[in-house]
Parts: structure tokens; sequence; C-alpha cells
């Protein structure tokens, strides 16, 4: 039985949306709980509050003193901003480069697409299906390519499967993988420091690690077609090398997004920072009760809150194939191409006849005349309406200079009339 996030994959693949992300919220960002990082660090957050109260509480209501000199905040605070500011900033090149090479996919897919229900001959009922065919193996490079990044082996996923069904006996066998197979997924009191190591780094525990590379194989199965109607002689040679590198640039972009996979930030740089960050963190109550009294629970709150906030973040966005809130939605990316897709192959490849000579086109911008209708005329005849259609566009930019300089002096001579009755009455 497919589980939650397993259900939740296929219907955004399904039913994608299709929107704008810089469209008007009516919910400030301010407000929004959904995609924050909080419910995350909100547990260490408290852990260190609690800290805070005691010592604050201590201090004030007992001989018990625990304060230091607040000078180790301006050294180890300078510290945890660099290294803060560096570990977001390469998380955020992992993440964007991440999204320019799956829109590098996408291009590459489109061009075959278009290639091959375009350029390439159907003369049979065959031919049609073997195109459709090859279609369909182009939506399943690019649901495998999901799938393989999000270190989910196997074939048999709902939005995959009717894709490849035909290579079916030359894969492994499925195993199903857990939702955070992909990112080891920490119980009991490691949860709460769960944030401190990189989400993306794949250890011992992690099972079902994928041993085959789904996406390449179908490439070898694209790469048969295009020599096949290389054989055929079923398209040009310009489209058969477009074809063939739009297939390699495929193949690079599978490459590249493996490197973003498998080259996280280093262990060592990730343990520090957690180390310093949470050193950092629990040095405030003994820092700054000393000087602000009970206003030190609700600054360490907050500083700490922002803190292991920002790492956080880092830590969410430096794997953006994953399922986590900022991810990249891989799943809506995949369901808008098969919508696009499902659209192209249900229309026959457009032909010269269809839409130059129609009725309804009108090439002129001057004539009345139609494109059928001018077909029928010499290249001479055809030419001077062209000369035409430029005499008066030119004549009708010229007007409108001169009607917009008109305009600008009127507008200057009332200002100077103005200022001339200005200063007559000040005269009188």
């Amino acid at each position: 039985m497919p589980s939650k996030s397993e259900k939740h994959s296929e219907d955004r693949f399904h039913h994608p949306k299709i929107y704008t992300p810089y469209r008007e919220n009516k919910l400030s960002p301010l407000f929004r709980w959904r995609g924050s990082v909080i419910p995350k660090v909100l547990p260490q957050t408290i852990f260190i509050t609690i800290l805070a109260v005691t010592v604050t509480a201590l201090y004030q209501y007992t001989d018990i003193k625990l304060s230091i000199k607040p000078t180790f905040i301006s050294i180890i605070g300078f510290i945890v901003s660099l290294l803060l500011g560096y570990r977001t900033n390469t998380a955020y090149d992992r993440y964007w480069e991440g999204r320019r090479l799956w829109s590098t996919l996408v291009v590459s897919i489109r061009n075959l697409v278009r290639c091959i229900w375009v350029n390439v001959k159907e003369t049979e009922p065959k031919h049609l299906l073997e195109k459709k065919t090859a279609i369909n193996l182009l939506l399943g490079f690019a649901v495998s390519v999901k799938h393989y990044l999000r270190e989910e082996d196997g074939i048999d996923h709902p939005d995959l499967k009717p894709y490849i069904t035909n290579i079916k006996s030359s894969l492994p066998a499925f195993h199903p993988l857990d939702k955070n197979n992909y990112k080891k997924k920490p119980s009991g009191f490691k949860k709460w420091f769960s944030h401190s190591i990189s989400t993306s780094e794949l250890g011992g525990d992690c099972e079902n690690i994928v041993n085959h590379n789904l996406p390449l194989e179908i490439s070898f199965y694209l790469s048969s077609y295009i020599r096949q109607q290389k054989i055929n002689n079923s398209t040009d040679d310009s489209t058969i090398s477009i074809m063939y590198n739009n297939l390699c640039t495929l193949t690079d972009c599978l490459s590249s997004l493996e490197r973003v996979l498998r080259s996280p930030i280093p262990l060592a740089y990730s343990i520090h920072l957690a180390q310093t960050t949470w050193l950092y963190c629990l040095s405030l109550p003994f820092q700054l009760v000393s000087d602000n009294g009970w206003i030190t629970i609700i600054i360490t709150f907050f500083v700490t809150l922002i803190l292991l906030g920002v790492e956080a973040i880092a830590n969410e966005i430096e794997n953006p194939f994953g399922k986590d809130e900022n991810d990249l939605d891989l799943d809506d990316f995949c369901g808008i191409l098969k919508l696009e897709l499902v659209n192209i192959v249900a229309h026959k490849a457009p032909s010269m006849d269809d839409w130059v000579y129609s009725l309804e086109n009108h090439p002129f911008e001057t004539d009345s005349i139609t494109a059928t209708e001018a077909k029928h005329l010499n290249i001479n005849e055809v030419r001077s309406i062209l000369e035409e259609d430029n005499r008066r566009l030119s004549a009708r930019s010229e007007k409108r200079s001169r009607n917009s300089t008109s305009d600008s002096d009127g507008s200057d001579g009332s200002d100077t009339l103005n200022q001339n009755e200005i200063s007559i009455h000040v005269d009188s």
C-alpha cells in the first residue's frame, strides 16, 4: 500500500500546480507557518531557553551567580556569523544549481519532442506508435531522474511505471523505500540535534541505496530510436544531429545532478559549525544575565531561534531533490512536463498549408489581403505591398513624434505663461 508521501507525489504529478511563486499572498510571510523551519528548531530553542530561565532565576533569587563577562559574545559571534554566512551561501548555490540543471533537462526534452513529433516522417501507423513510445520514454526519463535523485530504486512507482513497462524486463526488482531513506531520520534525543548534520549525507544506516541507473538505461533506448531513424532515412541529417546533441545534454544534466546530490558539504565543516553555534547559544544566558536580568530569557530565545533557523534552512536546501517543504518540487515539474507532452501528441504536427495559407492569416500590416489571396500574386506585387507597409508605418511614427513634440512645447509654453502671470502679480 503506498505511503502518504507516495500518494502526495502521485497526486502532484497528475495534478500539478500551475502558478507563479510571486503572486500576491493574502497571508504575510511574517505569519506563515507552512514552509518555515521554526517547527524544526523550536525544540532546541526551548531547551536553551529553559537553561536561560534556570540561570536567570538562580541569579535573581539565590547567591549562585552563574555569569561571565560578555566579551565572549563579540569574539565567537563574529566567527559564527562567518560560518553561517558561508554555510547558507554554499547551500543556496547547490539549490540553485539543481534548479538550473533541471531547467536544462526540460529544455532538451522539449527539443527532442519537437524534433520527433514534427521532423520524423509518419507514413505508416507504426511510425506514429514509434514516435509516441519515444516521447513516453522522454517523460519516463524525467520521472526516473526524480526518483533516482531521491534514492528511490526500482520501477514500480505509479508515476513512472506506465512509461517504461516496455523495458521492464531488463530492470532490477523494486524494493519500496521509506520516504525518509534518502535523508537519515534520527529518533529520540538525537532528533533535537538533527539539524546539526547535513540531511543529504548518506551513511551505513541507509538501506536500499540506488544500485541501478535507470535514467542512463533509458537514454540507451532513446539513442537506439535515433539510430533507427537514421537507418530508415525518416528525417534529415541535421535533425539527427540535433537529437543526438540534446540526448547528450540529458546525460550531462544527469551527471551534474549526481554531482550535486553526492557531493555534500564536508562532514567536518558541518560538525564544527553545529558545535560552534551550540556553544554560542548555550553561553548566551551566562553572559547576558548580569546586565539584562529577566530580559535575558527573551534575548536568548530569539537569538537561538534565529541562528538555529538559519542553519536549519541551509541543511534543508543543501539537498534540493527531497520532499521537504523548501525543496524543489520535482513532482510538479514532472507533472507540468507530462501535461505539455500529452497536449503535443494530441494534435497532428502542423504543416505549412495549415497555418500559412489560411484565410485567417493576414500577413501585411496595411492591407486586408490574406495569404491565400497573396500567393496568387507575382513576387513584385508582394514586394510593393511590403514597401507600402514600410512607408505607412514610417509616416505614422513621424506623426506620433511630431504630436509628442508639440505637446511638450505646449506644456512648456503654458508653464512660461504661468510664470509671467505670477511675476506680473508680484510686481503689482
